[in-house]
């Protein structure tokens, strides 16, 4: 009866559902669900039920990626040596379209975990839940692409890093201003323990006086002074700790006498530094401080988005940042181009809280500029200086504050700072061969760490016949990385010839480029700083240009 229920929820549940995604699921070639995500309301018993019947609706030997019931439509893709990616849709789908959608679901799938092994696709699944979501939204196809769809599931934040780099300056701080304090009080207890010593050599010496008493205050038939009172000079950390000095001897009332041995009250306040001493080692063993000297550096890989280089910041610290998108289609026509760019000041030192920052521009890209509301924008135009409207004002310490904005949009194919040509063609012999060329537009920038990533057919072994700096071949992703070093005037162009077995010369986009560089595009520099005095401060600065999206469509 649940059976007979579930078909009957099912197929109503189709038929109000026309040419909507079902679900899309990655599964062993058993049927078993490795992970899947439903785009409409379905129990998980039926899910794994369909998923359990499809290997047994494939025909062995068919070259079809498609399989359908009466009422629903499987494709599927063979991914690794042992799954399949599978797209369940309903028979009035478009199939075409559903193909496309299935080829990037796997696409997704090979980006975030490795496809020849089950288990790390079962750790990874909430990743790739994740993804599926971004590329089907209730049922059907959304508008993005594998690069717009590494950048969603990325999501780096630029600012999140400048914080990071603020926090762990603090912490360094912290840690040497622990140090500090720890070796002042190490030398306090040395000169505590000096002090005592000395009295208690004088008290014993004393102590043969008239009175016979090895107790005795030291003074020849004088008035009798116990050694208990006697203290060293308070420490300033823990004066409170120690009792107030008194001419009459006083005892505790639970003292039991007096007795040879026993510690003077020196000792206690003495014990008492040791034990904060030894708390703020324990601070020092526990607080997770790695300092940037001493971490080693990390490994630059093929697939990583390029990271801010380390810096010393000082007193005034100028970030000036951009992210760039590029996007070209294939037959070198220019898809989208933007630029976004700030100017950001990090102020630690109070005495630099209201600066004036001179900048030098050549606006010959018509990028539209803006500065923050409380920055003196006529004195920018006229003077190009950056400065506050109220002097009396100061900027915020210790936290980046933008304080210049610019945005450039072009539809012109020259202003694109690297170009990408890639042109796949089929052979007769049954491969596809590949140029891919680079040419440097600007030869001011400098970009370093290139990669640039062609996709490759799944499980395809690249002939690479000429090559202009490194490969790599990426098996868990299908791809062919493209390493330069160093892009500048000196090395502006370069090439990579290679033939891969396949007849479709679509597979080989997009092509996705990253890099790193510590050059504006936009020519903007900061020509001086100066305080309220007028006098130069001097600053550190970082720049960076951060492709957000760079690719060949």
């Amino acid at each position: 009866m649940n059976e007979m229920r579930c078909l009957e929820l099912e197929l109503k549940l189709i038929q109000d559902s026309k040419e909507v995604i079902l679900a899309s699921s990655i599964c062993t070639k058993t049927g078993k669900a490795l992970a899947s995500r439903q785009f409409v309301e379905m129990p998980r018993t039926r899910i794994e039920g369909l998923l359990a019947s499809f290997p047994k609706l494939m025909v062995p030997g068919q070259q079809h990626t498609t399989v359908e019931t009466d009422t629903i439509r499987y494709l599927y893709q063979p991914i690794g040596e042992e799954m399949y990616a599978v797209l369940i849709t309903t028979r009035q789908n478009n199939i075409v379209q559903d193909m496309e959608t299935l080829h990037l679901m796997a696409r997704a799938v090979s980006d975030i975990c490795d496809v020849t092994d089950q288990q790390d696709v079962v750790l990874r699944g909430f990743d790739i839940i994740l993804a599926f979501d971004e590329i089907i939204t209730q049922g059907y196809r959304d508008n993005v692409d594998l690069a717009k769809l590494r950048m969603i599931t990325e999501m780096e934040s630029q600012e999140e890093k400048i914080q990071e780099i603020i926090e762990n300056n603090k912490q360094r701080e912290a840690k040497q201003e622990l140090k500090r304090q720890a070796k002042m009080f190490d030398q306090q207890r040395r000169e505590a323990a000096k002090r005592g010593m000395g009295e208690s050599s004088m008290g014993g010496m004393g102590g043969m006086g008239s009175s016979g008493s090895i107790l005795g205050g030291g003074r020849m038939g004088g008035s009798y002074e116990p050694l208990l009172s006697r203290e060293p000079e308070p420490v300033r950390s823990f004066a409170s700790a120690s009792p107030t000095r008194s001419n009459t001897p006083s005892i505790s009332a639970n003292a039991r006498g007096m007795r040879l041995g026993r510690k003077p009250k020196g000792a206690d306040a003495m014990g008492a530094m040791q034990n904060e001493i030894d708390l703020t080692q324990s601070l020092m063993d526990n607080m997770s401080i790695v300092d940037s000297t001493a971490a080693p550096a990390a490994s630059a890989a093929s697939r990583a988005t390029p990271t801010m280089p380390p810096m010393d910041m000082k007193g005034v610290h100028v970030q000036i940042e951009e992210h760039i998108v590029a996007v070209v289609n294939r037959d070198g026509g220019l898809e989208q181009m933007e630029v976004k760019g700030d100017l950001s000041l990090v102020i630690s030192d109070p005495a630099y809280a209201n600066v004036q920052v001179g900048v030098v521009t050549n606006n010959k890209h018509n990028a539209q500029v803006k500065t923050h509301p409380k920055v003196d924008k006529r004195r920018f135009n006229t003077d190009a200086v950056i400065a506050l409207k109220d002097a009396a004002s100061s900027f915020p310490l210790s936290q980046p504050i933008g304080v210049l904005k610019w945005r450039i949009v072009s539809t012109n194919e020259d202003d694109i700072p690297l170009t990408i040509n890639c042109w796949p063609s089929l052979s007769a012999t049954g491969t596809v061969d590949v140029n891919i060329e680079y040419e440097l537009t600007h030869p001011k920038l400098e970009l370093n760490g290139v990669v640039i990533s062609i996709p490759l057919p799944p499980g395809a072994q690249p002939t690479v016949s000429d090559v202009d700096g490194v490969y790599e071949v990426d098996r868990a992703h299908s791809t062919l990385e493209w390493q330069i070093p160093t892009i500048d005037a000196s090395n502006s162009n370069g090439s990579l010839d290679f033939s891969v077995p396949g007849t479709d010369a679509g597979l080989f986009f997009p092509v996705v480029v990253s890099f790193a560089c510590e050059k504006p595009y936009y020519d903007i520099d900061v020509s001086g700083i100066t305080g309220a005095d007028n006098e130069a401060v001097d600053f550190s600065q970082n720049i960076a240009l951060i492709p957000d999206q760079y690719a060949v469509i």
